[in-house]
């Protein structure tokens, strides 16, 4: 009995960890730059309520509302592009994130116009206080999301053009039989989704749409982790799946 109880502790305590989920937050800041902007020397970064929901990267936990912690660092791509990977535990799955993109420090960030920036878009939130925050309700599934600085569109002038897919939502993951892909393309219709094993071997590629929900079967592949690519045309955008 007692071996049996450590096992399914065992299983209960993988299951839980298994049911993180990870945002992929991109920022295009080419418009910003064309404005005048200069880039300051940290670079941009994130901040909002993340440690409140148990947001952490690599580095370790991330702070509430404080950009010039290690862990509000994004990386820049290139191509006026900048990215950060926040990983969220189960229990912050349906909470609401509120957040913005900061070069720097406070004094240079998004949503100091309520009147014409992601305030009137409707992806902010005014705080009253004449800021416009960012929203999000947390997913139980790994996604990426894009946007243009100061902005609730994916893409500025240029820029995020060469990762024109975005919003790429793979759920429920982990899965056991079937899982949907969505997600949001902004010259194209339908792209080629491809599924590799841990050796970079393919294991399936499937046309789906993008929009709308597309059914990728798993049933017959073999447990473990997989890797995904959605790709149209130079257009990428890569994740993880893991099956049961």
């Amino acid at each position: 009995m007692k071996r049996t109880f450590t096992l399914c502790a065992a299983l209960f305590i993988g299951a839980v960890a298994m049911a993180q989920s990870t945002v992929t937050f991109k920022v295009d800041i080419t418009n910003y730059i064309a404005g005048g902007a200069v880039i300051d020397p940290t670079g941009i970064r994130v901040a909002g309520t993340f440690s409140t929901n148990g947001g952490t990267v690599t580095a370790g936990a991330m702070a509430d509302w404080s950009p010039t912690t290690a862990t509000s660092g994004m990386t820049d791509l290139g191509n006026n592009i900048w990215s950060i990977d926040v990983t969220f535990p189960s229990t912050a799955v349906d909470a609401t994130l509120l957040y913005k993109f900061v070069n720097g420090n406070w004094g240079s960030n998004e949503g100091t116009d309520p009147a014409n920036t992601i305030g009137a878009g409707g992806c902010g939130l005014d705080d009253g206080a004449g800021n416009v925050n960012r929203t999000l309700v947390i997913p139980a599934a790994s996604t990426t999301l894009t946007y243009c600085w100061d902005n609730c569109t994916a893409l500025c002038a240029s820029g995020l053009v060469e990762n024109a897919i975005s919003n790429v939502v793979v759920s429920p993951n982990p899965t056991t039989d079937v899982a949907t892909v969505k997600f949001d393309l902004n010259n194209a219709s339908d792209a080629i989704f491809t599924l590799f094993d841990l050796t970079g071997k393919v294991v399936m590629t499937k046309t789906v749409t993008a929009g709308v929900s597309n059914a990728i079967e798993v049933a017959s592949i073999n447990a473990g982790t997989y890797f995904y690519n959605v790709k149209a045309g130079d257009n990428v955008a890569t994740g993880k799946l893991i099956k049961r």
